[in-house]
């Protein structure tokens, strides 16, 4: 397959970016992430996600701050890959600025769902870019608590790849 490959471009294995027997999938890593951290808790707090303790992942994940922005959480925090996705400051904005023609609108359309139900949702589709370009994505959503009891936001993550038409 590397006969199609541009000049000066060399194909990489995922199997030697990740671990023997690690899940590939970004979504189910964080999943599982999450799972752990929370134990036996319905929700983990925020103080228990350490972006260092997730190097394959943080570049990739988001929070969405809920309490005092119920009705519009905003965006707290993001990894470099999510920030690249975004001519304007991401960190403030309200999950309404982003519309579904981007990587972070879609990222955060079930946010909503997320809220009303309390579980966490992954969702994988594509959209098309304001440009015409096809994007296929992953992204997942997870309830966070710091009070054990009560949604105070949500950490998420997408990933993508833009499909060329021929």
């Amino acid at each position: 397959m590397t006969e199609n490959m541009p000049d000066g471009v060399a194909r990489e294995k995922v199997e030697d970016e990740l671990p023997q027997g690690m899940e590939r999938r970004l979504v189910l890593r964080l999943l599982t992430h999450w799972r752990a951290i929370c134990g036996d808790r319905d929700y983990p707090s925020f103080s228990e996600v350490v972006p260092e303790n997730m190097p394959d992942m943080w570049h990739n994940c988001f929070v969405l701050e809920v309490i005092g922005h119920e009705e519009d959480p905003v965006f707290r925090a993001a990894g470099g890959e999510i920030m690249s996705h975004s001519a304007d400051s991401l960190i403030g904005t309200p999950v309404s600025f982003w519309t579904p023609d981007t990587l972070i609108g879609v990222a955060v359309s079930h946010t909503r769902d997320v809220l009303r139900k309390g579980v966490p949702m992954s969702h994988g589709d594509e959209f098309m870019k304001i440009d015409g370009t096809r994007v296929l994505y992953r992204s997942i959503l997870l309830p966070m608590s710091d009070d054990g009891e009560t949604i105070s936001g949500l950490l998420g993550a997408v990933n993508c790849r833009e499909v060329m038409e021929d």
